[in-house]
């Protein structure tokens, strides 16, 4: 065979590759690294390690696969990422062992078919090349899992269905995805442009001379938000449909936007001079915008009513904090032809940029897009879009979920399937939910957003809204966290948004220097976090106790109380507890717990506060201190307001805020047949999740495409607690059975999870012999006629169970919030 030896430059490189080869062959090793050795060529004497499991040759400057690689017969992992080559041999086909095949970064144009014959291969990279086409024979590697194809344009795959290298798609959703825009597909062509500010800057008067090219200067001002369809030319032949979203700029609805604020999408944050506070309001609505529509999400700074009153921003400066959002800054009038021409032509400009704009849309989806415009219906249930996407071939969970989150995105048809608050239904028209909580919040303004059921449906009858239709917009808003019910006498709701501004005397009560002080501090302050918190936490507050920016909480088991307020001037949440010191803590924990479950939502999280105690002025923050800790520090320094030192003991204040007690991991084990039962105990279950008691995991909580087995496995193998439901569904399953069921029976014996059982139906859950030894609730008595009875009691079972937990060592992952 003939060799090409290395140039003088590669030498170096080349003999520490032999070098290499000979200590792995004498030390038998499984694994070589032959990475960023400046290789052309690999050493032949690497066909003598015939038991390799795993070869790195990426970051070299390979041009062709060496054919010396089929002698490792025993490779499981070949990375050849970052190199020259060119094509895939189909001698590659022979290392049949082979899981992992990466070749990211390289020259490749054309996936053979050879490919296809690793039926053992699990993971292909083959992002940042040049492949244009896939072939139909991928399809049948069933084990393929990851699959990146990413910096690939010519194969027309939108960025949102390929994933991320942190969060990739499944493979097999991608394939579904290209073959299914091959057999037919075309541009999308549609796009979602979005209008943020505050209240009175000419938003609405803008999307009316865009659209109509006529300016109304008695234009009313937008409350919620109106939805508009824009035909925009990109050019003389082609023209795209722009769905344009009008934010209303009241304070009171911000805390709404969240929901809408989407990718995909462009935005244009409009200022004027009258509202005064530029960089404040800029760096408001950026901040937010990030968080919800992405970090890179575009926008265009409109800087409007020019003629009145003229002005400029400091445009470098804000160009230099969010390059990665801000294409452009537009000066407008809409009286001014030429200024709006501008703005226009900017829009066009972008939205040009946009690939998601140009992505391959499979003709299918087009259908079923089409379909859910023609339904009548405001809104339909998750099974409902599933049947339609079926109807027109599109059988795939994975691309129907695929579908929906970009017509949720282009604000076509609402829906939240990756929030597990609002799953249960699509929305077909936005402005009808949109409208529908808007007018609430402004008709019980007065009321201090005290309301009734009954309220509502008169409130929403005069705009044609139908009792059921009302139903579940109150159910949206509950999951929205924008309103609860009190659970009082009248069945009275309240949406914490628009309580009182003014704070109760009773908070004036709290001494900040004898309490156990903890806080946030944000980059901005979303709308509606305190709100959404009161809201989490209503069962331990009264109503005298709570108000727009704040909130007291009584833990009356402990006798702790708590004063949870937002200072918008300096982006921050004081918490403050007070009570009997070996309480506190507890109390806390379920603050910072609910605090967490909010900031997930978020882009940005905030920075953690503590304090020393008696000094409730003086934050500090709690992973520098951490830091320090690590670093060997003792104590801290600081410098209060009369100029004297102190020097707190770093690790008293940051114990004085860590929780005592790790919340309780729980697997709820069921059939999918007695799901709508299972979920009554989750109510019930409720209080416990929020208190930062316990972490209920059941796999309805799985994403589209995840692999189902493998995380259920993990969930059980991780708990606390498993909790069956028992039926004669359940019994039925195999799955439930002997895998569920037979894996928390090993772990209750080995002593590592507790096992609880209750029974929903008379079924033969005696005949499992291992069963009847452990805790069945309620002594095994099915459920009756008083449904709320049982799952009470239920619930209140599962909790007794618990404290056998408290203190014991736990192999469940640390609790984060």
């Amino acid at each position: 065979m003939l060799v090409c030896m290395p140039s003088k430059d590669e030498n170096d490189g080349f003999q520490e590759a032999v070098r290499r080869i000979e200590i792995a062959k004498h030390s038998d090793q499984s694994h070589l690294d032959l990475s960023g050795l400046n290789l052309s060529v690999v050493p032949e004497s690497i066909t003598q390690l015939a038991k390799l499991s795993y070869l790195s040759l990426q970051h070299n400057q390979i041009r062709t696969v060496p054919d010396s690689l089929t002698q490792l017969v025993a490779l499981r992992g070949l990375s050849l990422s970052a190199n020259q080559i060119s094509s895939i041999p189909d001698f590659l086909a022979q290392l049949v062992n082979l899981h992992i095949l990466l070749l990211s970064n390289n020259q490749i144009s054309t996936v053979p078919d050879c490919i296809a014959q690793l039926s053992n291969l699990r993971t292909l990279n083959l992002s940042v090349n040049q492949i244009s086409t896939i072939p139909d024979s991928l399809f049948q590697l069933s084990k393929l899992a990851e699959l990146d194809l990413q910096g690939n344009p010519s194969l027309g795959i939108p960025e949102e269905i390929l994933g991320t290298a942190l969060n990739p798609k499944p493979a097999q959703e991608i394939l579904r995805y290209y073959f299914a825009q091959r057999e037919g597909s075309k541009p999308l062509n549609e796009a979602k442009l979005i209008l943020v500010g505050t209240g009175g800057v000419g938003k609405t008067s803008l999307v009316k001379t865009l659209t109509t090219g006529k300016f109304d200067p008695r234009e009313k001002t937008t409350e919620g938000i109106k939805i508009s369809d824009w035909s925009c030319p990109l050019s003389r032949d082609e023209k795209v449909i722009i769905h344009i979203w009008d934010f209303g700029g009241q304070e009171m609805m911000h805390a709404t936007h969240q929901f809408f604020l989407t990718a995909r999408s462009l935005y244009l944050l409009v200022l004027s001079r009258r509202q005064g506070r530029h960089d404040e309001e800029a760096d408001y609505w950026l901040r937010l915008i990030r968080a919800f529509g992405g970090k890179e999400a575009p926008v265009i700074v409109v800087l409007n009513q020019q003629k009145s009153e003229p002005f400029d921003v400091n445009r470098g400066g804000w160009l230099e904090k969010y390059k990665e959002n801000i294409r452009s800054f537009v000066q407008t009038d809409c009286d001014d032809n030429k200024s709006m021409a501008n703005l226009k032509e900017t829009i066009e400009e972008q939205l040009g940029g946009m690939t998601s704009l140009k992505a391959s849309f499979p003709t299918r989806w087009f259908k079923i897009k089409d379909e859910l415009a023609r339904m009548k219906t405001d809104y339909v249930s998750l099974e409902d879009y599933r049947r339609t996407c079926e109807k027109y071939g599109e059988k795939s969970v994975e691309s129907q979920t695929s579908l929906s989150a970009y017509l949720h995105d282009l604000g076509i048809a609402l829906n939240y399937n990756e929030d597990h608050r609002l799953r249960f239904g699509y929305v077909l028209k936005p402005e009808w939910v949109t409208e529908g909580i808007y007018t609430l919040l402004h008709a019980f303004v007065g009321s201090k957003g005290l309301f009734t059921p009954g309220e509502a449906e008169r409130v929403l009858e005069k705009k044609k809204y139908s009792a059921e239709s009302v139903h579940f917009i109150l159910s949206l808003m509950e999951q929205f966290e924008l309103s609860f019910p009190l659970g009082d006498t009248k069945n009275r709701a309240l949406i914490p948004e628009l309580l009182d501004d003014q704070q109760p005397p009773l908070a004036a009560k709290f001494k900040l220097q004898e309490c156990l002080n903890f806080g946030y501090r944000y980059l901005i302050v979303p709308g509606g976090l305190l709100p959404r918190f009161i809201v989490r936490t209503h069962h331990l507050s009264e109503p005298v106790a709570r108000w727009k920016s704040g909130v007291i909480l009584v833990d009356g088991t402990n006798s702790c109380r708590a004063l949870i307020r937002t200072d918008a001037a300096e982006r921050q949440v004081r918490i403050h507890v007070d009570g009997p010191q070996a309480s506190r803590r507890d109390l806390l924990a379920i603050i910072r717990h609910n605090f967490a479950v909010i900031h997930r939502d978020y882009e940005f999280k905030p920075e953690e506060l503590v304090y020393p105690s008696g000094v409730p002025d003086k934050p500090l923050g709690l992973s520098e201190l951490e830091a320090l800790r690590r670093e060997g520090d003792i104590t801290a320094r600081v410098v209060l307001q009369d100029k004297t030192v102190i020097k707190p003991n770093i690790a008293e204040v940051i114990q004085s805020v860590e929780s005592p007690l790790e919340p309780v991991r729980i697997f709820l084990s069921y059939s999918h047949k007695d799901e709508n039962h299972l979920n009554e105990l989750r109510k019930d279950l409720k209080l416990m999740e929020r208190n930062g008691l316990i972490l209920p995991w059941y796999d309805r909580e799985l994403s589209a495409g995840e692999k189902w087995n493998a995380r259920i496995l993990q969930e059980l193998t991780e708990a606390d607690v498993i909790v069956c439901q028992l039926s004669s569904d359940f019994l039925a399953s195999d799955f439930c059975v002997l895998t569920e069921l037979a894996t928390a029976i090993k772990r209750k014996e080995a002593g590592e999870a507790e096992l609880i059982g209750y029974v929903l139906h008379e079924c033969g859950w005696k005949e499992v012999p291992k069963l009847r030894q452990f805790q069945i609730l309620r002594n095994g008595k099915s459920l009756g006629w008083n449904k709320h009875k049982y799952w009470r009691e239920i619930a209140e079972g599962i909790q007794k169970s618990l404290k056998k937990l408290q203190g014991r060592p736990r192999k469940g992952r640390p609790h984060n919030g």
